[in-house]
């Protein structure tokens, strides 16, 4: 996939001095990216926000050479690594914003407030109803004798969401689970998008991916469904933080507690996320409890082995 910069919006030369300049790296999706920056645009008149958006793992590699170089340029970060960012975190490199939004929960504001949840996505088991009659109800069952040759999960050198796939249940079931995955014929994509695309298309039967990707397609006109496992659904931090050399550190908190505003998390249900704060709506068709694990991410010695085993380079 390639990486993607955009420019949100032409500010007008006379708003773009009192408005300033915000650069986020993430590895959210961008149609959905693009909602919640023009949302916050319309509220902050004169206003740019330059986004750069790729995988996890590309994300996350673009900010270290950078640091290495001594010129880092996001103002904001936000994406699936949530042990990168306790990193940066430990070195002093992220800015504490106090959590003050009133009703927020504050478990999700880690350290303190050095980084956030504003919504919450979890990985699941995607069905295509067409191809697949008895949906699985556990990560288990992935393993039984009807599903060998129809399943397929993102790459987790690219996602952080599959990173966490790997190493929740890496943890949990022994990486024996994908050693047997692997025999049944489970292949690996890109991305979830790509994934969930090909799913969409029959391509195959079942998907180790992200729920609100799945109620995107479904919204489409997808004949898949959504098995949140009764073993406890993966539960991905895809936390959002300022960093500590922002130029417009007050712009960029500004951003992020816009994120937990009523609009925005009316925004994230419309898209198929679970809003953070209470009371906000739910993203139509999800379940209104889920059995959630909350993930761990693969270490580099799991990842290595998977990308033994599934013929995966770096």
């Amino acid at each position: 996939m390639k990486r993607l910069l955009i420019l949100a919006g032409m500010a007008l030369s006379v708003g773009l001095a009192q408005g300033g300049t915000l650069t986020l790296y993430t590895s959210e999706i961008l149609a959905d990216v693009n909602a919640l920056v023009e949302a916050f645009r319309a509220q902050n008149p004169g206003v740019q926000v330059q986004v750069f958006r790729s995988g996890t793992g590309e994300v996350v590699a673009k900010l270290r050479a950078e640091l290495e170089a001594g010129n880092p340029q996001p103002d904001l970060l936000w994406f699936a690594n949530e042990d990168f960012l306790r990193e940066l975190a430990g070195k002093g490199l992220l800015r504490r914003i106090p959590p003050t939004v009133p009703g927020y929960p504050v478990q999700y504001a880690h350290g303190g407030g050095l980084y956030y949840e504003v919504r919450l996505l979890y990985n699941v088991i995607a069905v295509n109803t067409q191809r697949v009659r008895e949906a699985p109800t556990s990560w288990r069952d992935l393993l039984k004798p009807p599903f060998p040759g129809l399943l397929a999960m993102p790459d987790p050198n690219f996602s952080g969401a599959a990173l966490a796939t790997l190493g929740t249940l890496s943890q949990r079931l022994g990486f024996g689970f994908f050693e047997a995955l692997k025999a049944g014929g489970m292949r690996i994509e890109q991305s979830n998008p790509v994934l969930q695309q090909k799913l969409a298309r029959g391509e195959y039967g079942l998907a180790i991916t992200t729920d609100f990707g799945v109620r995107q397609e479904v919204a489409k006109g997808a004949p898949l469904a959504t098995v949140y496992p009764r073993d406890g659904a993966i539960l991905v931090p895809t936390p959002i933080a300022v960093t500590s050399w922002s130029k417009n550190p007050e712009l960029a908190t500004r951003f992020l507690l816009f994120l937990l505003s009523p609009e925005a998390q009316r925004l994230f249900a419309e898209r198929g996320y679970y809003p953070v704060m209470p009371g906000a709506p739910k993203p139509k068709g999800s379940p209104a409890q889920v059995v959630g694990i909350r993930a761990r991410f693969a270490d580099s010695e799991t990842l290595s082995r998977f990308n033994a085993l599934f013929g995966l380079r770096r």
